[in-house]
């Protein structure tokens, strides 16, 4: 079996080969994901912390929610 690349969240490969809408975790998990490759070295805990770019919060959300759902948005 192949090894899963680090670039692809572990949670899309499930909802996909499972075929089932994300968890709210899973969810969580990719958007802060993306949320850390979209800021560079910010730390982890800056995530929602207010003064933080709010924007750069939704845009991961959205990201996250359109990775793990695909076209069934």
């Amino acid at each position: 079996m192949h090894s899963i690349p680090p670039t692809i969240a572990p949670e899309a490969i499930a909802c996909i080969a499972e075929g089932r809408e994300p968890t709210s975790a899973e969810l969580e998990r990719v958007a802060r994901r993306i949320h850390s490759e979209l800021t560079g070295a910010q730390p982890a805990f800056a995530w929602g912390e207010s003064g933080s770019d709010s924007s750069v919060d939704l845009v991961s959300r959205r990201l996250a929610e359109a990775t793990l759902r695909g076209s069934r948005t």
